[in-house]
């Protein structure tokens, strides 16, 4: 009964705390169970399970050690851990749970720097138990994951230690299609409500530490922004359709089609191959996102560039030929970042496209002036947006 009424006092003072307030509804949802048949804490992604002994016997620094293994389950809750990676977690689970712990663990350490409320467990050694590395500031689950794999791949990481709780993937598995929609409707509406108690109550979105309010905002998939940015810049007219009357005509009252295409002309689609784009997945990420771009839209001509300080390699491809080219497997490049090298070479050698898509990082002082419609694809874990063109953020 005393591990009980512990447990409930550090439950209900982070949910009533300006730290970790805002997660009161998702801390409510679901079932909590306080049992040893689990050795430390446990969460399918709906209900949770904690083990007293751990939490206030196994623990060694009180209350806050507690305190932060509840945030650490409600937060897997609110990220949509279980449902959203399970096919990450069947292709290495180990490696998706070390990911998952260092996502929460980065938002734990943003809502509490001064650990106020919540700190890193410590065992019987006095060593901190689970993973935390500053590194991992702002990245997303997936990003982090792909980090780990290369880590290991390169001999400098291994599993070591994969957290202190539990990932119940099977328990989340077992929920069928409706019971996971439901899920994730109500794990969403109650950050909604967590949100939209806070904004009421006069403070705004200045609690919101934790990242919560982008776990419910709408995303839009940067292949259909890309789209958009082709359609309303330079679609090529190329079939007639009856469907939307020729504007031009209707004041004489005679009804002509209009000209609606599927592809474009020509196109510079270019992969920044600074120094900086080599680290991480960067440059991988790039690369595949152009095959993407290749495939998702039709072009009749593209010039590939792979610039750095200057232009490093130019070739022409049709969308087909783009995706198998050998282009695509090696990169040339490695020095400094200087887009304009790229405006300066299309005036130069007189290229005038319908477009430029430019595949960066975004580490970049100077943007250019450009004499095409432009739009930055930018792969980074920090949000950057171009002050030129239009900018979507690749993820």
């Amino acid at each position: 009964m005393l591990a009980d009424r512990k447990f409930k006092a550090i439950k209900i003072g982070l949910m009533r705390s300006k730290e970790f307030g805002l997660l009161r509804g998702v801390a409510m949802h679901g079932k909590t169970y306080l049992t040893t048949d689990v050795p430390t804490a446990c969460t399918n992604g709906r209900d949770c399970w904690f083990n007293p002994d751990f939490l206030f016997k196994q623990i060694k620094n009180g209350d806050k050690g507690a305190a932060l293994v509840l945030v650490h389950e409600w937060l897997h809750k609110a990220g949509m851990h279980m449902v959203t990676y399970r096919r990450l977690a069947e292709q290495d689970a180990m490696r998706t749970n070390m990911a998952t712990d260092f996502w929460i663990h980065d938002r734990i350490e943003a809502a509490d720097p001064q650990h106020i409320l919540t700190e890193m467990p410590v065992g019987d050694d006095g060593k901190a138990i689970g993973l935390y590395d500053p590194k991992y500031h702002g990245w997303t689950v997936k990003r982090i994951f792909q980090d780990l794999e290369q880590e290991q791949q390169g001999g400098s990481g291994g599993e070591g230690d994969a957290g202190f709780d539990h990932h119940d993937w099977e328990g989340a598995k077992d929920m069928d299609a409706k019971e996971k929609e439901k899920l994730a409707e109500d794990i969403k509406q109650a950050i909604r409500q967590g949100l939209h108690a806070d904004a009421k109550a006069g403070q705004g979105g200045l609690r919101d530490a934790l990242g919560l309010a982008e776990l419910v905002t709408p995303k839009v998939s940067w292949r259909a922004l890309l789209r958009m940015f082709m359609n309303s810049t330079c679609r090529k007219k190329e079939q007639s359709t009856w469907r939307r009357p020729n504007r031009r005509f209707l004041h004489n009252d005679i009804i002509m089609p209009t000209l609606q295409g599927n592809s474009i002309n020509e196109a510079v689609i270019t992969r920044d191959t600074s120094g900086s784009m080599w680290c991480g997945n960067r440059l991988r990420d790039a690369t595949s996102e152009i095959i993407g771009i290749a495939k998702a839209i039709s072009i009749d001509k593209i010039h590939f560039i792979d610039w750095d300080g200057q232009v490093e390699n130019h070739e022409i491809y049709s969308s087909d030929s783009l995706v198998d080219a050998p282009a695509m497997r090696s990169a040339t490049g490695g020095g400094g970042t200087d887009p304009t090298c790229v405006s300066d070479y299309l005036k130069e050698k007189g290229i005038k496209p319908d477009c430029i898509i430019m595949l960066t990082d975004g580490e970049i002082h100077n943007w250019g002036n450009w004499t095409a419609p432009i739009l930055w694809a930018i792969t980074n874990d920090t949000k950057i947006t171009a002050p030129v063109g239009k900018t979507i953020q690749i993820d």
